[in-house]
Parts: structure tokens; C-alpha cells; sequence
């Protein structure tokens, strides 16, 4: 056993150019799974600690204020054992020369949602500046002992900023529901004392947002909205928080990333090790009649060429294992321009040991098959036999001779090659079919996000700019405003869905609805006379068109019955829509909480009007939207370039076993009078057939499996549609098929090389 143990190593170190491939399909399948294990374990790992840690609401509750005895009332609800009153308001700042938004909020009890500071530490609720989160500090040059002055109501006030902290229920903080992803230096947050939000800021407590921790979230609504009628605006879950969910909602985007990817890696090292060690085999066919014939037994032999794949797969995993904390620690920092947490350490379980030890077993069972070659010969039968590949067969072809006969012999011998030995052929179209696959769902992810955007922003949203309007706007002045600018107006409240709408959602009022193109399914658009529901509302609640629905909107005791006259096909918002009629219709007044105009520039006195509060433009939103995209984008690179390599490896692998097997035909087509060249011709002919026919069903299989993929991107807020351009599906073909063709200049070299009179011996 020693001496096969030498032998072992020198065949590898000899033929390590073999080997590599086997050696890098098991350190991918290894590295990609542990690697965003590493950042998705730790991230779930460091959320799960900060929200125990500060005790985090499990619903809040957003209204236009309540009473201290209504505060009380709600929390002596039977399902509700805490809450936190907080009044939270509105405010602007001058920082580096631009408008800034900042949300200030008095701490209340701090018994749920606790505010910490960066070092860790509790807030005073009682000191007399302002507490502001961290990345809007930083990136607007603020630091603790700063001074920034803000303006409520026009009235500036001057504010020292006692520390920076960070809050659990905005660890995914936008600032407006205008925009998808995370805006530090416009949009912050802070907390203020209860004293100094009534002595600087000249206002009472207005307990207008209430932190709660409830055991059933449905009941608690129904419970609330009977309480305090028109007062209340929305109740934010866990799950429809998105400063929670989209955190929560990214570590499973990571997860199902590391899955499926890491469950294909692994199939196809099971196809490099398969055809490495038929290559290394077909080279040693004399080795091991040889050691047969000194009385090493089959059994002996086949655990000999089974520790090929232990050795290699062994190494490969090992090399893996270590490597993956880079990989974690790349993937981690790429997230923390998007998510605010106090920790970023990367994480394991023991799930990546189990993953590597699959590799390996999976990898010495395929070496393990792939000896059983000379099972059950004698050594001289061993000796005869010469190469593994297959004697070619009669076809189904060959039962039409008018056919048959017209073909050239070359081509004849190369289709019975190919139907009679269909393993080898079936190996050939999986290499290109699952290359394809990986490469274009690398491109194609991209580009369904990227077509997401430009839908959004450009052919359902078509105005330029989106003036927001405070709360207390007269209906005199809007009509003003909207005259000016000739813009149109819309109203957008929150409204509870029912049956089984599990949460609060977006419920927009459209007037005339130039402005807002939003389709059904059916390509139809928003008519007067009923209700429309995004694709994605409906599929969670199971809605369908034509089903009554029941609406309870903001700032009503109203319970609307509609029936749902057709399914938006649009990524984001998933809400709900209707039209200003349909809305007058149920008795409700239409107030506008914005204008849109299709003026690119807005007079600087309508800017500084008092009922607005705020100027969006639509290219700032797709902006801020291609921000959140290319946060992904690393990954989506490395799923690239590691489709590439696997893509590459594996046909390339297949090639050169198909051509250590068939040296003695090729060696046969000689003596018969076939020149080198036609020989080589007859490789390119036969590479390009298997290659076109791989493309042909790979690139359908590539769309249905990105069509399954993009799924796992979405959210409560965005679903995506698969999207691929044809210059990505023209670039992922060039890559797969430059890659299998490259097997024809490995295949012209060699064949230079080939001794085609030893090639054609059986027996020594």
C-alpha cells in the first residue's frame, strides 16, 4: 500500500494540470457556500443580538396624536404588554451648503426599541441637545459637541449634539418613502428630550408614534383602530418595517445566493472529477494491468484511484475552508453603506464542515466510479483492452441508406462515436447547458434590477418632479400650486387589506393619472369603478380579479368594500391604487398629499412655500434605486466570474477526456487515409454540433432558472421580473462557447503530438 501511496502522489504532481480543475471545483463549491455563509450567518447572527438586546417593538403605531388617557387605553389592550409613547416631528437643516432632512424624536420610556450610542452605551433621556444617528453625523462632518441648528415650522433651533447612536427599528434607514435604499447625508434621525421638544421647540407631547410589544398583531390593529378612530395613520410591523424587514429580508437574499449556487458548483465538480480520473485511467491502462497482474486486486485498485479524489477534493476543501473569512469579510463590508448595526462580525455554524466533507465524499465516489473500468478483467484482458471509450454502435440513422450513405465517413464515424458512447455525450451538453445557466443568471440578475429601475422610473413614473405637501395645507393653496406648475395631484395614505393583507399597505389616489402609468397584467389601465392590487399583494393575500375587497385607509373610521378590477404588474411600491372618482365615490374626501409636474425646474418661491415640504425629482429616485442594484453588484460579479471559470474548466476538462479516448481511433482514421487536418476538422464539426445543440437548450434553461432565481430578491415592498438583454445573453454565449471551442486549438496541439502507431497497439 505504500508504494501505490508514492505512486499516488507522483501521478499528481505529474499530472497536476489534471488535477487543478478537480481542485478548484472543490475549493469554489466550498469557498462560495462558507464564504456568504460567513456574511449572512453574521449579519443574522448581529441582528437576532441588537434587537434582543434593545428589546424591539414588535408594531408601531403612527397616528396624529393621542391623548394621554387613549395611550393608556392601549396599553391596558389584553394582547399588549408594553409600550413606548414618543412624539416624533419633522425637520430641515442647512449642512455643507444643501438641504437636509432630519426626523427628530423625544426617547420615551426606552423599555422597547432602546436607543444605544456607538460605544455602546444607553442615551440620557434627558440631556438637553440631540443624540443624531451615526451615518448621517459622519457624513455631514458632525460629531459629538457639535452644534446644528434645525427649523421646525420655519422657527430655527439651535441643538448640541450630545452623541451618536443607532436605532434597531432603522437599520435600513431611507428618510421618504420617495426612495427604495439608504440617502446618509440627506436623511437622518435624532432624538431630542421631552423638556427640550416643549421649552425650544414650543410643543406639547403629541404621542403621535407608540412602540408596542404585542403577541398578535392583527388583533391589536382592529383593537387600536376602534380606539382612536380618524387618528390613525398605521400600524409597522417587523415584517412591514422596512427599516427592519430589509435587513432581515437581506440575509435571506444571501442564504438562498449561497444554496444554489454552491448546490450547482457542487454538481459540476462531480463532473471534473469523473472525467479527470477517466483521463488519468485511459493514461494508465497498462499501470494497472500491470499492478493486477503483481497481485493488487480490484477492490484494492478502485480505493487506490478513490483517494485521487480524497487527496485533491481533500485539498481543494480544505483550501476553501480557509479561504472563505476574505470572501465573508469582501461580502460583509459591501453591505455596510446600506444597514446600520453596532456589529459586523462574520459568523459560522457547522454547516460548512458538513459542505466540505460532502465534497469530498463526492469527489472520491466519483473517482471511485470512474475506476471501475477494468472490473471483473484479467490482467491480460486489462492489457488488451487499451482505452475506456466506448466501441461506437449502430444508429437509427443507419436504417435509411438513402441518408446514411450520402454522409462522409468521417462524419459517419463521428455520429456512431457520439450515440454510442451517450454519457460522454450527455457530459458534453450538462458542461454547456449548466455553464450557459450560471453565466447568464450572473448577467441576467443584474439586468432584471436594472429593468426594474427603468421601468419604475421612466415608464410608469413619467414625471420629473414630486412636490410633498404638509399635512395642513389648505385645498385652496394645492389647487394654486398644482395651477402653477401644471402638475397633478395624488393622495397617499396607508389602508389595511382584508381578507389575509397581514399589514398596513400604500393606498395612492390618482387624479387624472398622466403622471403615474401603472398597467395590469392585461395591459390596461386604471379605470374608475374600482380597486387595483399590485401582483404582489395579491399573490401573498391571495387575491384575484373580480374578488371583493374590504379597505380601511388612514385618517377614517371608514371600512370600504371594492371589488378588484385588475392586478398591477409593477416591482415597486406593492400597494394599492384607485382612482380620485372610485374614491368620491365611497364617500371620502380626496386630499392631496402631492403634486407631480413634468417641470424640470421649480420656482424657487413655490420651494420655499410653507405647504411644501419637500422637492423629489424622479432622476434623484432612480438614482438612489440604482444605489440599492449596485450595493448587490459584488456579488453578482463574483457569481460571474466563478460561472466563467466552472464554465470553462468543465468543457474544457470533457474535451481533453474525449480526446485521450478516442486517440486510437483517431490513430485508425489515419492508417485509412484521413490527413490531420481532416481529422481536426471532424473534432470542430462534432464540438460545434454538441456546443449548438447545448446552446439551444441552455439558453431557455438559463431564462427558466434566472425566472426562479429572481424570486429570491423579493420583498414585501419590490418583487423583480426576469430581464435579461440580448447583449448579456450574447456575451454569456461567446464565454460558453469560446470555452467549449478552446478544446479545439488543446485538440489540433495534441494531435501534432499524437505517436498514432503506439496509439493503435493493444497489447504490449
Amino acid at each position: 500500500m505504500r508504494f501505490l501511496l508514492k505512486k499516488l502522489v507522483r501521478t499528481v504532481f505529474k499530472n497536476w494540470t489534471q488535477f487543478f480543475s478537480v481542485f478548484l471545483m472543490a475549493f469554489l463549491s466550498v469557498l462560495f457556500y462558507t464564504g456568504l455563509e460567513g456574511t449572512w450567518n453574521g449579519m443574522k447572527q448581529n441582528i437576532n443580538h441588537y434587537t434582543t438586546r434593545t428589546h424591539l417593538a414588535t408594531t408601531t403605531l403612527q397616528s396624529t396624536g393621542l391623548s394621554e388617557n387613549e395611550v393608556k387605553q392601549i396599553k391596558n389592550l389584553p394582547d399588549v404588554s408594553k409600550i413606548s409613547a414618543q412624539t416624533e416631528i419633522n425637520t430641515t437643516t442647512h449642512l455643507k451648503g444643501s438641504k437636509r432632512y432630519l426626523a427628530v424624536s423625544t426617547p420615551g420610556t426606552q423599555q422597547l426599541s432602546k436607543t444605544l450610542q456607538t460605544n455602546g452605551q444607553r442615551i440620557n433621556t434627558k440631556v438637553s441637545g440631540i443624540y443624531l444617528n451615526e451615518k448621517f453625523a459622519q457624513t455631514n462632518g458632525l460629531h459629538k459637541n457639535s452644534t446644528v441648528t434645525v427649523k421646525f415650522n420655519n422657527q430655527p433651533v439651535k441643538l448640541k449634539v450630545a452623541g451618536l447612536v443607532n436605532s434597531p427599528d432603522k437599520m435600513y434607514y431611507t428618510g421618504s418613502n420617495d426612495f427604495i435604499s439608504p440617502q446618509n447625508q440627506n436623511y437622518g434621525y435624532g432624538f431630542i428630550s421631552d423638556k427640550t421638544l416643549m421649552n425650544k421647540f414650543k410643543l406639547p407631547l403629541l404621542n403621535n408614534v407608540i412602540e408596542i410589544k404585542d403577541s398578535n398583531n392583527q388583533q391589536v390593529e382592529k383593537q387600536i383602530r376602534k380606539l382612536i378612530g380618524k387618528k390613525y395613520i398605521a400600524l409597522q410591523t417587523q415584517k412591514s418595517n422596512v427599516g427592519i424587514v430589509t435587513a432581515v429580508d437581506r440575509v435571506g437574499q444571501i442564504r438562498n445566493i449561497s444554496i444554489l449556487f454552491s448546490i450547482i458548483f457542487i454538481l459540476l465538480a462531480v463532473l471534473a472529477m469523473y472525467t479527470t480520473i477517466r483521463k488519468i485511467i485511459d493514461q494508465q491502462q497498462r499501470d494497472m494491468a500491470t499492478l493486477q497482474s503483481l497481485g493488487y486486486s480490484n477492490v484494492i485498485l478502485s480505493l487506490y484511484y478513490s483517494m485521487y479524489g480524497l487527496l485533491v477534493g481533500g485539498i481543494g476543501a480544505l483550501v476553501g475552508l480557509a479561504v472563505a473569512p476574505l470572501l465573508s469579510n469582501f461580502v460583509m463590508a459591501s453591505q455596510k453603506p446600506m444597514f446600520s448595526l453596532p456589529s459586523w462580525k462574520i459568523a459560522y455554524t457547522v454547516v460548512p464542515l458538513y459542505v466540505a466533507l460532502g465534497v469530498i465524499i463526492i469527489c472520491v465516489l466519483s473517482a471511485l466510479f470512474a475506476a471501475q473500468v477494468n472490473h471483473g478483467l484479467t490482467p491480460a484482458q486489462a492489457f488488451r483492452k487499451g482505452s475506456t471509450a466506448k466501441h461506437g454502435k449502430r444508429v437509427l440513422l443507419e436504417r435509411f441508406p438513402a441518408i446514411w450513405n450520402k454522409i462522409p465517413f468521417g462524419n459517419r464515424w463521428s455520429i456512431r462515436d457520439n450515440l454510442g458512447n451517450k454519457v460522454q455525450m450527455l457530459m458534453g451538453l450538462i458542461g454547456v447547458i449548466g455553464g450557459l445557466a450560471l453565466v447568464m443568471t450572473g448577467f441576467g440578475t443584474k439586468n432584471s434590477m436594472d429593468n426594474q429601475v427603468d421601468q419604475t422610473y421612466g415608464h410608469e413614473y413619467v414625471y420629473a418632479k414630486k412636490m410633498n405637501l404638509s399635512n395642513n395645507t389648505s385645498q385652496s393653496e394645492i389647487n394654486r400650486i398644482t395651477k402653477q406648475v401644471h402638475g397633478e395631484k395624488i393622495e397617499s395614505v396607508y389602508s389595511s387589506l382584508q381578507p389575509k393583507g397581514e399589514f398596513d399597505r400604500p393606498l395612492t389616489i390618482l387624479d387624472s393619472g398622466s403622471k403615474i402609468k401603472l398597467k395590469t397584467e392585461n395591459q390596461q389601465k386604471i379605470k374608475n369603478g374600482g380597486v387595483y392590487v399590485a401582483e404582489g399583494i395579491a399573490k401573498t393575500a391571495h387575491i384575484k380579479k373580480n374578488q371583493t375587497i374590504r379597505l380601511q385607509p388612514s385618517f377614517s373610521d371608514k371600512t370600504i368594500k371594492l371589488k378588484v378590477k385588475g392586478i398591477i404588474k409593477s416591482s415597486a411600491p406593492q400597494g394599492i391604487y384607485m382612482t380620485k372618482k372610485t374614491w368620491q365615490d365611497q364617500g371620502m374626501t380626496f386630499k392631496p398629499t402631492a403634486i407631480l409636474t413634468s417641470r424640470h425646474q421649480i420656482p424657487q418661491k413655490i420651494k420655499n412655500n410653507l405647504a411644501v415640504t419637500q422637492v423629489v425629482s424622479l432622476k434623484e429616485q432612480k438614482s438612489n434605486a440604482k444605489e440599492m442594484v449596485n450595493n448587490l453588484s459584488s456579488i453578482f460579479l463574483m457569481i460571474q466570474v466563478f460561472g466563467i471559470l466552472l464554465t470553462i474548466v468543465i468543457l474544457y476538462n470533457l474535451g481533453s477526456l474525449s480526446f485521450t479516448e478516442r486517440s486510437r481511433s483517431y490513430a485508425t482514421l489515419e492508417i485509412l487515409g484521413f490527413s490531420r487536418n481532416q481529422i481536426r476538422n471532424l473534432t470542430i464539426i462534432e464540438n460545434l454540433t454538441i456546443t449548438s445543440l447545448g446552446w439551444l437548450i441552455g439558453v431557455p434553461f438559463g431564462y427558466w432558472f434566472l425566472s426562479r432565481y429572481v424570486t429570491t430578491f423579493n420583498t414585501s415592498q419590490i418583487i423583480y421580473y426576469p430581464f435579461i438583454s440580448t447583449i448579456s445573453i450574447a456575451l454569456a454565449s461567446i464565454i460558453v462557447v469560446a470555452a467549449a471551442l478552446s478544446t479545439v486549438g488543446m485538440m489540433g496541439s495534441r494531435l501534432k503530438k499524437l505517436d498514432m502507431i503506439a496509439s493503435t497497439k493493444g497489447v504490449e
